[in-house]
């Protein structure tokens, strides 16, 4: 049944070749087979087997397809269960696929979870599997949005960790600028009035450094990919205690990097993979 229908679908001309070759095959058996059997009626066995053969070889060449298994001449032929094992290939590489697809997303979540452990892969790690996972998904025909939906963990945790680095300084000249105020605070003499304006003043200045900490600098995990770049560089926007001038090469740093971050949400691919290893590899010593 099978087979019929994959010759309708046949363009007209390879129907037409199919056709004459089969009927030639048939009429070269037949003529073998008559040969053959003359020959044999004759006496003369060689001929008598040789033709015999070619025209038994001949005509089941010619009707193949009729044949589910055949045996013989050393020679086997399966065609019936062809059609069944390609379509049990098909589902076993789909199902392969599924697994691929599954396993991958897994392994580049667990690698990119906030809350990870001191013994967490480092940023060349991290950029090496979900290499690795693409190429996999790639090679088995995963499509774009599956692959897309693997590395998005692995995506989102990169921006995270740069977003992490290029603040920290800020963090720390903002912490240092709330602990000299509280100093000048508590220098106030007591009994303190409560409507001193110089205590009114320091006690503004110092919530608004630790506003800034707590509503702004701390909530960077809560960002999504599709966060970045906007709400990155947005940070350095309005920053306590700091000037426009002192913002400016934090601001021109980070966004020496938005362009990348926007590509890498489009492919899932890092543009200029060598300097963000590089900004994360330096902030991770300065950690250490």
């Amino acid at each position: 049944m099978m087979a019929d229908a994959t010759k309708t679908a046949a363009p007209l001309h390879r129907r037409l070749l199919y056709g004459v070759t089969n009927w030639s095959l048939f009429v070269a058996g037949m003529v073998n087979l008559g040969v053959g059997t003359w020959s044999a009626a004759q006496g003369n066995a060689a001929i008598a087997a040789t033709s015999l053969t070619a025209g038994l070889v001949l005509l089941f060449a010619a009707t193949i397809d009729r044949f589910e298994s055949l045996k013989g001449l050393g020679i086997e032929a399966k065609t019936r269960k062809l059609d069944e094992k390609i379509e049990q290939a098909d589902e076993a590489l789909r199902r392969l696929r599924q697994l691929a697809e599954l396993t991958g997303a897994a392994l580049v979540d667990m690698n990119s979870k906030m809350g990870r452990w001191d013994s967490a892969p480092g940023p060349r790690e991290a950029l090496a599997l979900a290499e690795r996972v693409r190429s996999i998904m790639q090679a088995l025909g995963s499509e774009p949005p599956a692959i897309a939906t693997a590395l998005r963990p692995w995506a989102r945790i990169l921006c995270h960790d740069l977003a992490a680095a290029f603040i920290a300084p800020l963090h720390n000249e903002i912490t240092e600028r709330i602990q000299e105020l509280d100093k000048l605070r508590q220098a106030i003499p007591t009994p303190m009035d409560s409507n001193d304006p110089e205590f009114h003043r320091l006690t503004g200045e110092i919530n608004a450094g630790k506003t800034y900490i707590a509503e702004r600098l701390r909530k960077i995990h809560q960002f999504d990919l599709d966060d970045y770049p906007a709400c990155f560089l947005a940070l350095f926007e309005n920053v306590p205690y700091l000037t426009q001038g002192t913002l400016l090469p934090f601001r021109e740093r980070a966004g020496g990097f938005a362009t990348d971050m926007i590509a890498l949400k489009r492919s899932m691919s890092l543009p200029n993979a060598e300097t963000w290893m590089n900004e994360l590899e330096e902030a991770r010593r300065r950690e250490g």
